[in-house]
């Protein structure tokens, strides 16, 4: 474990000496370029906050909508319904009266009434 280590230690310290010798830009240059790298970064950060943020408020938005167009759906159909039933109310009951007199008339006298049939065409 100690050879490790002390291998570790030399291997920076010798790596650290050479990328000394052999920068290519001064301290000043390098500080500077990281600096700039970092505010980079940093600006990304918070482009990226405002992204989320935005996107935090549209989701709000377009749930509300979508409750709003819900609740307005809803009402439609309800109202199409009620139109579909006042409309359908008087056929049924022309249906249900034909049916009835059906009923009675083979109840009556166990056979079919002519009379009968035109009544139901007339619906």
């Amino acid at each position: 474990m100690k050879k490790i280590t002390s291998g570790l230690l030399a291997g920076a310290i010798v790596g650290g000496i050479t990328g000394l010798f052999t920068a290519k830009r001064s301290g000043r240059q390098t500080q500077q370029l990281v600096k700039d790298y970092l505010d980079g970064i940093s600006e990304d950060v918070l482009e990226l906050n405002d992204s989320l943020a935005r996107l935090r408020k549209a989701a709000a938005i377009l749930t509300k909508e979508g409750s709003q167009n819900t609740s307005q759906t809803m009402q439609e159909l309800q109202q199409l319904f009620s139109d579909f039933n006042f409309q359908t109310e008087p056929r049924i009951k022309k249906v249900k009266d034909a049916s009835e007199k059906i009923q009675r008339d083979l109840n009556s006298d166990g056979s079919f009434n002519s009379a009968t049939t035109d009544d139901a065409d007339d619906m």
